[in-house]
C-alpha cells in the first residue's frame, strides 16, 4: 500500500498534461503492486484495457485480481485524504491541491481494468461528505466537468446484467445524500443541478428516481386557530370598494386547509372529505377571479388599481429592489467580458400563513399563480388512475374537468404574459402525464441501440464462381431454413458465436453479493431475491452448473444469497489453495 501511495504521489507530481500523467500513473501503479512493468497493451490506455465481455474463450484475463484493485483503492482515497487536508490546513485550493488530478487519474485507472469501476465515485463521495455546503457547491463544477466520463464507467460497470452495478449506488446515494443537506429554498440552483446530472449521467430507463409508489411529500402549515387572531387583520382589506368578496376567518381557513388535500391526494377524494374540499376550492377560486377581473377593468382604464397606500409604497421598494437586482446582475454580465455569464441565484419564496398578510398576498400575482400551479397538479394527480388509489366517480371527474378549465382561465388572465405562462403550465403538466403513465406500465426501456444497415451482398459472378444451388426438401419451413445458410463447421461457429453468451454462475450470482453489503443501501423489496425471473434464471443455472447450491436455497433457513456466500467462499478458498500451490 506504501508502495502505490508512493506511486500515486510520483504520478501527481510529475509536470505534463492529464494524459501523460494518467499514463505515466499506469506503469508506476501497476510496477508497485506487482513488481514488473504494465503490458504494452494496457500501458496505452483508454478503451484497450477494459475487460471484454464476450464468450469465455474469448474473454482475456484481468490485469488484477479484486484484491489487488481494493488494495490501489483505498490507497487513492487514502491520498484524496491528505489532499484534504493539505487544501485545509494551508489554506490552499483544491486546484493546487490536485484533487482534480486525482479524480481524473482515479477514471483513467478504472478505464484500462487497474481499479474498480466504483473508484471515481468512491472519491466523489468521500470528497462531499467533508465539505461543508459552501464548497460542495464549488467542487461541483469538477464533476459535471466530467459528466461524460463518469456516465460512460456506469454503462461499463457491468452491460451484460440489468441489474444496479456497485459504480452506480455509490453515485446515486451521494447525489441522494447531498440533496438531503441542502435548503430547498436558499440552495435551489445547486439542487437543479445536482437533479441535472443525475439526469444526464444515468440512462433514461433508470428507475432510481421514478418514485414508483407514487408517495407524496408532508406538508405541515401552521395556520391561526381562532377567529379572534385573523379578525383584525382581515377586515383591514374591505373588498366592498372593489368588488372583492369579503374575506373572513372562514376564507382563511379554507384557502389554508387546501394545503393538507394538496400533502395527502389519496384521502382528498373520499367522499366526506371531497364535498369539503370542493366548497373551499370553489371560493378560493370565486376571489381568485374578483382579484383577476379588477385587475382587467383597471388596465382597460389605464389606472392602477386601487390599493392602500401602505400596499403602494411596499410594491414600488419592491420594484425598485428587483430593477437594482438585474442592474447589477447586467452589470457582473459585463465586467466577466467576452463568453462570460453570471448565475444569478434566484430564491423561492416559503409563503407566511399570517392572517395580517392574507390580504397583501391575494394581490400578489406571483402568489397566485403559484396556488393555482398547485392546484391543477392537484388535479391532475387525482384524475390519474395509480396502483392502490380509489378511482375517481362519474361526478367527481366532470368536477374535476371544470376545475381545471377554470384554474386554466384564471392563469391565462393574469398578468404578465398570461396566456404564454399558461401554455407553459398546460405542456409541463401533458409530459408529467406521459411519465405517469410510462411509470404505471413498469418503466420499460425506450432507449434504443442503433441499427446499422445491412451491407447488400454482392452478386455472384462468374469469376467467383457458381452459386450455391438452393434446396428444396419437400416444405417451405425446412427449405428456408436449410438456405439460410452453410453446413460447414465454419458457418456453425460462427453462429454460435454470434448467439447470446449465457454468463457463468459467479458472475450472474455477483449482484446478490453486492446487494447483501449493508453500505449499499438497498432496501429489502428491491433487492433480487424478490425477482421472480431472476431467481428463475438463478436457479436454472444452478443446476446445470452446481447442483449443490440448490440445497443451499431449499433448507429451512436457505436462501439465494445464502448460495451466493457459500459458492463465493468455496471459490476464495480454492483460488487461494492454487496460489499456495504455485512453485516459488
Amino acid at each position: 500500500r506504501a508502495a502505490i501511495f508512493s506511486a500515486i504521489e510520483t504520478a501527481v507530481a510529475a509536470e505534463g498534461d492529464v494524459s501523460e500523467m494518467c499514463a505515466a500513473a499506469h506503469t508506476l501503479v501497476f510496477s508497485a503492486i506487482k513488481g514488473h512493468a504494465l503490458p504494452e497493451k494496457s500501458a496505452s490506455g483508454g478503451a484497450s484495457g477494459v475487460e471484454e465481455q464476450g464468450s469465455d474463450s474469448d474473454k482475456e484475463a484481468p490485469l488484477l485480481s479484486e484484491s489487488e484493485k481494493s488494495t490501489i483503492e483505498l490507497a487513492v482515497r487514502m491520498y484524496l485524504e491528505r489532499c484534504i487536508d493539505e487544501a485545509r490546513g494551508s489554506a490552499k485550493t483544491f486546484e493546487d491541491a490536485s484533487v482534480p488530478l486525482l479524480l481524473d487519474l482515479a477514471i483513467s485507472l478504472s478505464n484500462v481494468g487497474l481499479a474498480d469501476y466504483n473508484l471515481p465515485f468512491s472519491l466523489l463521495e468521500d470528497l462531499f461528505d467533508s465539505q461543508v455546503i459552501s464548497q460542495s457547491e464549488a467542487l461541483f463544477s469538477l464533476v459535471e466537468d466530467r459528466a461524460s466520463a463518469l456516465s460512460s464507467l456506469i454503462l461499463l460497470s457491468d452491460p451484460s446484467l440489468k441489474v444496479p452495478s456497485r459504480a452506480k449506488l455509490t453515485f446515486i446515494r451521494t447525489c441522494i445524500a447531498l440533496l438531503r443537506r441542502l435548503s430547498k429554498s436558499k440552495n435551489t440552483n445547486f439542487c437543479g443541478r445536482v437533479l441535472l446530472l443525475v439526469a444526464y449521467t444515468l440512462p433514461l430507463s433508470e428507475r432510481s428516481g421514478v418514485n414508483l409508489k407514487g408517495v407524496t411529500a408532508p406538508s405541515q402549515v401552521e395556520v391561526a386557530t381562532s377567529p379572534d387572531e385573523s379578525a383584525d387583520a382581515l377586515a383591514a382589506d374591505d373588498g366592498s370598494k372593489t368588488g372583492v368578496p369579503e374575506l373572513d376567518f372562514s376564507f382563511y381557513s379554507s384557502f389554508w386547509s387546501l394545503q393538507k388535500a394538496f400533502s395527502d391526494p389519496v384521502a382528498a377524494v373520499d367522499t366526506e372529505a371531497w364535498s369539503k374540499l370542493l366548497e373551499a376550492l370553489k371560493a378560493v377560486l370565486q376571489v381568485f377571479g374578483a382579484f383577476v377581473a379588477e385587475e382587467e377593468g383597471a388596465a382597460a382604464e389605464g389606472v392602477a388599481p386601487s390599493v392602500e397606500a401602505a400596499e403602494q409604497a411596499a410594491s414600488e421598494a419592491i420594484l425598485t429592489a428587483s430593477a437594482a437586482t438585474e442592474a447589477a446582475a447586467l452589470t457582473a454580465m459585463e465586467v466577466d467580458g467576452e463568453g462570460g455569464s453570471a448565475q444569478q441565484e434566484v430564491y423561492f419564496t416559503k409563503f407566511l400563513t399570517s392572517p395580517k398578510l392574507m390580504a397583501l398576498q391575494l394581490r400578489d400575482p406571483y402568489f397566485r399563480r403559484h396556488m393555482l400551479v398547485q392546484l391543477l397538479i392537484f388535479l391532475q394527480t387525482v384524475a390519474t388512475e395509480r396502483k392502490g388509489a380509489p378511482p375517481l366517480t362519474s361526478a367527481q371527474r366532470v368536477q374535476v374537468d371544470e376545475l381545471q378549465k377554470h384554474c386554466e382561465e384564471l392563469l391565462r388572465g393574469i398578468a404578465p404574459h398570461g396566456a404564454a405562462f399558461a401554455a407553459t403550465v398546460k405542456a409541463v403538466l401533458l409530459r408529467e402525464r406521459n411519465w405517469i403513465e410510462w411509470k404505471a406500465k413498469g418503466c420499460t426501456a425506450f432507449d434504443k441501440a442503433a441499427v446499422q444497415a445491412k451491407a447488400a451482398r454482392p452478386r455472384p459472378t462468374a469469376s467467383s464462381g457458381r452459386a450455391r444451388k438452393r434446396m428444396s426438401l419437400g416444405n417451405s419451413e425446412l427449405s428456408r431454413l436449410w438456405n439460410l445458410g452453410g453446413n460447414s463447421l465454419k458457418d456453425i461457429a460462427a453462429s454460435a458465436s454470434s448467439k447470446q453468451r449465457v454468463p457463468s454462475l459467479v458472475e450472474y450470482l455477483k449482484p446478490v453479493m453486492e446487494q447483501m453489503d449493508p453500505e449499499a443501501g438497498i432496501e429489502e423489496e428491491y433487492k433480487l431475491k424478490n425477482d421472480k425471473v431472476y431467481m428463475w434464471k438463478a436457479l436454472r443455472l444452478m443446476a446445470k452448473k452446481d447442483v449443490t447450491l440448490l440445497g443451499k436455497v431449499s433448507a429451512p433457513q436457505g436462501s439465494i444469497e445464502a448460495a451466493a456466500a457459500y459458492m463465493f467462499k468455496e471459490s476464495a478458498a480454492t483460488q487461494q489453495a492454487d496460489e499456495y500451490e504455485l512453485p516459488q
